[in-house]
């Protein structure tokens, strides 16, 4: 076997956040390798990885792990203590089991209705305004999607406050491993929203507040795991919250869908005119645009991989990105081409922005269609019913920025709905 190359450094955390998205390919094509180790995150070693067969390698649960993998930063502001990103085995797959029994063909086609409804009823209030900025515009009304398919409830003079805690929970993500401007502000604001939802669990149980059967509330409250036991109810607050905060973070792919259709406007024509065109396009923006760029994992023993060893106890990085950009995979990855959906044949390797493998026993994320349906239904809002300018502003993607963004959020004006009078 070959020895692993390296990107030499005690600890190159700091590297990875100067270079983003970016630093595994950029040490990919430096050593000339497809897998090679680097030191991060207090100087501990991790083998980056890419590609189909990386993912398939990384998503293997007999020879690797998740649990306590997840820096501690991002778990006390983005995920939460206990979540079920934090954890393997028989635990996981028992409440992951919780969180995909949501998925329910009524439930995915109430979020189609919600978000299609709360679109158009946000459109006066876009016509209203001087100018609009997408990206905070969407995370308002995502808010109001995924706590109305929740069952949460959340009173409409506290959806702004809600959702501006749950951007900065989200947007912790910058902070990696190390210490970053704004970590009290992000635990504070996972403070405020987890008291929040706990005491909705404590409410629902007493049976002073009365959720539908079906939405996450319900269901969370009542469920027992494997041993009979009901969920602690900061964890049950905890897990909650992350079914519908990652409709919230769609915010980022909905900016960066409208720039795909500005960027390329026969998009906005195929949308309006071919039925599946809408679901392309969706899945196509979150394959080209940035969003997770890796995520952590270790070896639970020595793992052979493409010539090299892994040794057991060594971290592993899957690079998200870098994936969805890998030429072995898809054919010119840096151009925006929908159609390239049209005969995917759906592999849980390949398209990974939300983690890969397989739903029930994996790290895949449960609200993966739910994300895919979200879009689908605002774009076709905004190709087919309002009509808007686009002025000019800052609409660089910066790859070397984790999270990534459009840097003006994607700012429209003049909103006008469409209408036929004819």
């Amino acid at each position: 076997m070959a020895s692993l190359k390296r990107d030499k450094g005690l600890d190159n955390t700091l590297k990875v956040m100067k270079q983003g998205y970016l630093y595994t390919t950029n040490q990919r094509n430096r050593l000339n390798t497809t897998v090679f180790e680097t030191r991060a995150l207090g100087g501990k070693p991790f083998v980056a990885v890419t590609g189909k067969e990386g993912a398939e390698m990384f998503y293997n649960n007999d020879i690797v792990q998740r649990e306590g993998m997840l820096p501690k930063r991002i778990v006390n502001t983005l995920f939460g203590k206990g979540a079920i990103h934090t954890i393997d085995g028989k635990k996981h797959i028992d409440r992951k089991a919780l969180f995909m029994s949501l998925m329910t063909e009524g439930n995915l086609n109430y979020v189609r209705e919600l978000t299609r409804t709360l679109w158009r009823a946000n459109t006066q209030r876009m016509e209203s305004m001087d100018e609009v900025n997408i990206y905070r515009e969407s995370i308002v009304l995502l808010t109001k999607v995924g706590t109305r398919w929740a069952g949460v409830q959340a009173p409409p003079e506290d959806i702004e406050k809600i959702a501006t805690d749950m951007d900065i929970m989200i947007d912790s993500f910058k902070g990696l491993g190390g210490v970053f401007k704004g970590y009290k502000e992000s635990k504070a604001a996972r403070r405020r929203v987890e008291d929040w939802l706990e005491e909705q669990i404590l409410e629902t149980r007493k049976g002073n507040i009365h959720p539908p059967e079906g939405t996450a509330l319900y269901e969370f409250a009542h469920w027992e795991d494997y041993l009979g036991n009901p969920m602690d109810s900061r964890n049950c607050a905890i897990d909650l919250m992350n079914t519908f905060r990652p409709l919230i973070a769609i915010n980022r792919f909905v900016a960066f869908g409208l720039l795909a259709m500005h960027d390329n406007p026969i998009t906005r024509e195929k949308i309006k005119s071919e039925p599946d065109y809408a679901y392309k396009f969706s899945q196509e923006v979150r394959r080209f645009y940035p969003f997770v760029p890796f995520l952590p994992g270790k070896a639970k023993v020595d793992i052979d991989f493409q010539g090299v060893t892994i040794p057991a106890g060594h971290g592993l990085a899957i690079d998200v990105y870098g994936s969805m950009h890998d030429e072995t995979l898809w054919e010119n990855p840096n151009e925006f081409r929908p159609e390239r959906f049209e005969d995917w044949d759906g592999s849980p390797f390949d398209l990974i922005p939300q983690g890969g493998g397989d739903y029930w026993t994996n790290h895949r994320c449960a609200g993966e269609w739910i994300t895919v349906i979200i879009m689908e239904e605002t774009m076709k809002y905004f190709a087919e019913k309002v009509t808007y300018d686009v002025p000019e502003q800052d609409l660089t993607v910066d790859l070397n920025s984790i999270p990534g963004y459009v840097k003006s959020g994607f700012i429209i004006k003049n909103v006008q709905e469409v209408v036929d009078r004819k």
